[in-house]
């Protein structure tokens, strides 16, 4: 796992790759809030998060637009669809995403008994049980080599940090979290979208 994504910097992590995974993971759907500090001021982000095991949606508002961000790990391939012009975005694992600095960080599944076979950048050290949001949760910091911290909510149900607070004042939680399986339509892109090719971001192609 990169290290911005423990320190709720500027890229969504979609399960890509992950290792360390707790297969008896739930999937829930939940409402989310994430603040990033920086030299500009803060960037506060608000939407609804929906994730299984192996993939996971985000629909939020950036910048006055309206937009969802699909990952999937079975294929190595995330979506960021941008619904007011219809069109999408396809990166798959280990290419550079230059909107990824607007989205909110999300880890996926982790190990509320050690969340360190997942993060094997960093030191982990057990904070104990602690309840937030009314479920109860594995408090857990996170220290990485170059001594950034994150303090993460581990839900003991859902196998999934649903707090994170790092050393650099960001800011992650989740609200209203409803346990359940989610619909299959909700991890494809929609009908009647085009592909954007990547390259428009700095050029002016056509989308295909």
């Amino acid at each position: 796992m990169k290290g911005n994504c423990l320190t709720l910097a500027a890229c969504v992590c979609l399960f890509l790759g992950a290792t360390g995974v707790p297969v008896d993971a739930q999937s829930f759907s939940a409402n989310f809030s994430s603040t990033s500090k920086s030299q500009a001021g803060n960037t506060i982000v608000t939407g609804k998060i929906f994730t299984t095991l192996l993939q996971t949606r985000m629909d939020m508002q950036s910048h006055g637009r309206s937009m969802s961000v699909i990952g999937d790990a079975t294929t190595q391939t995330s979506y960021m669809i941008m619904h007011d012009q219809r069109i999408y975005m396809e990166y798959k694992r280990g290419q550079a995403n230059p909107m990824a600095r607007t989205l909110p960080p999300v880890e996926g599944p982790l190990d509320p008994r050690n969340p360190c076979l997942r993060h094997t950048d960093s030191t982990c050290k057990d904070l104990g049980p602690e309840t937030r949001s009314g479920r109860a949760c594995e408090k857990w910091l996170l220290t990485r080599k170059d001594g950034i911290s994150t303090t993460v909510w581990v839900d003991q149900t859902l196998q999934f940090p649903i707090r994170s607070e790092s050393s650099n004042g960001s800011l992650l939680e989740f609200s209203n979290i409803k346990e359940g399986p989610q619909a299959a339509a909700l991890f494809q892109v929609p009908n009647g979208y085009r592909k954007m090719d990547m390259s428009m971001m700095g050029g002016p192609k056509r989308p295909q």
